[in-house]
């Protein structure tokens, strides 16, 4: 038989004791191999709930309700049966080993929904969507998933995909009947189409960075040379006080952690060590490990000390971080403004941790940073596995409209461009998959889905 129409069965909800546990079955031949353990008052319906007694030989194992799926009117395309039992994880366990014995085998992580994909009842995007919904950490990553879910990504690809098709058919058609009268597309025609295509693949890319900001959130670092009021910031960000604060210089000896949710996105929000030159050996110790966090961090928040001009130290920092995402934070408000600073950093956001005055203006920065200030709920956000293929689309196309400007190219170098660039959307969608590819994707699903 083939693997991914073999029967498999899982329990499909979390391990522990709970009111009702569930076991999941689909395959070939699947309804063969249930009856024989179960005693069903009345006849079998399709898409029906049944009260049964879940049976090992004579043994009564459990009662509960289960529901028959018949190809190709289920999730996977295949006939399928749950099982709602009591949850208890030796109820499932024993229920588990009975249809093993029968030769149903152990589902993979993800298999319900690969076969799902395999028999055409989802797309890859689609697929990927669920195991985005499962895992959503907040609600904004719950409403992107739901859109994936039903199909918002494919209807961005498949106008793409659907274009350089025909454009390949022009092409194929020139070199197949190029004896022929039939007609041609123009150059001018061809540039025109290959331009809107690039500046959809763009307007796509564009929302990879927050798209990934989303599903796993954002490593945010607050940097600046000590007792400059990043731990004020902390926990003002936080509204709690949960760093120590104090005017002694270095109090913050490593780097602390919390977790924070702004505008629907997960937020890892580190506090670090006031970076300098110190003699100190466990300050310096805290350093080290805060110069490593800023490393990994998505986004920083540079602080300085508004109400005095800046100091070496300062630019000291702000050399180390130049180079990444970061937000000018001129903190300490209350105590004035220097007025060199604003000349100095015109772009920086005033703020004092102390009052809480100009957090709404950081906070509403820090989601422009991330690219998802003002969600409407109708945005697509791509994955980063959607990213790579779109830019190595882009990588194809991009010179090839270059070319196209300044010379002729034959049919025969412009269909294998434009097969190039196809084969990167088709993998986006499912068209074309490997085995390698969807491995990848399954693997992050839990068992039973």
């Amino acid at each position: 038989m083939v693997r991914h129409r073999e029967p498999i069965i899982a329990i499909a909800t979390p391990y522990g004791e709970s009111a009702i546990g569930m076991l999941r079955m689909s395959g070939a031949g699947l309804w063969e191999k249930v009856e024989k353990h179960i005693q069903l008052k009345g006849k079998l319906k399709p898409r029906y709930a049944h009260f049964f007694r879940l049976m090992d030989g004579d043994q009564l194992l459990d009662e509960g309700i289960l529901i028959y799926y018949k190809a190709p009117h289920s999730y996977t395309g295949e006939d399928m049966v749950e099982m709602y039992l009591h949850g208890n994880p030796l109820v499932l366990k024993r229920a588990l080993e009975v249809f093993l014995k029968e030769g149903i085998r152990l589902a993979e992580p993800g298999e319900f929904t690969k076969r799902a994909f395999l028999n055409g009842k989802l797309d890859i995007t689609q697929a990927e969507a669920v195991a985005d919904l499962i895992s959503a950490k907040t609600d904004l990553a719950r409403q992107v998933a739901l859109r994936q879910l039903q199909g918002e990504l494919s209807k961005h690809i498949n106008p793409l995909r659907e274009r350089l098709i025909e454009l390949l058919a022009y092409v194929e058609a020139d070199i197949e009947f190029a004896e022929q009268d039939i007609p041609t597309i123009e150059k001018e025609q061809l540039l025109e189409l290959l331009t809107l295509i690039i500046e959809s693949i763009k307007n796509l890319l564009s929302t990879v960075k927050a798209g990934e900001f989303i599903r796993r959130g954002i490593n945010l670092a607050i940097v600046g040379k000590p007792n400059v009021g990043k731990s004020s910031l902390f926990n003002a960000l936080l509204g709690t006080e949960r760093a120590i604060v104090t005017h002694i210089p270095g109090t913050t000896r490593d780097f602390l952690q919390e977790q924070m949710h702004l505008g629907g996105i997960p937020i890892n929000l580190i506090d670090t060590a006031g970076i300098r030159q110190t003699k100190d050996e466990v300050e310096a110790i805290g350093i080290k490990r805060s110069l490593s966090a800023l490393e990994s961090a998505d986004l920083v928040l540079f602080v300085v000390d508004a109400s005095n001009p800046l100091e070496e130290e300062d630019w000291e920092v702000y050399n180390l971080i130049k180079q990444k995402d970061h937000i000018k934070v001129l903190n300490k408000m209350d105590l004035g403004l220097d007025p060199s600073m604003k000349k100095i950093f015109p772009d920086g956001v005033c703020v004092s941790a102390k009052t809480g005055q100009g957090m709404q203006e950081l906070k509403k920065l820090m989601l422009e940073k991330a690219g998802v200030f003002g969600y409407d709920g109708m945005m697509v956000y791509l994955s980063v596995r959607h990213g790579e293929l779109l830019r190595k689309s882009l990588g194809v196309l991009e010179p090839l409209l270059q070319r196209l400007k300044v010379e002729d190219l034959s049919p025969e170098i412009l269909a294998l461009e434009l097969r190039e660039a196809l084969s990167y959307l088709d993998q986006i969608v499912g068209a074309i998959t490997t085995e390698d590819m969807l491995s990848e994707i399954f693997s992050r699903f839990c068992i039973g889905k």
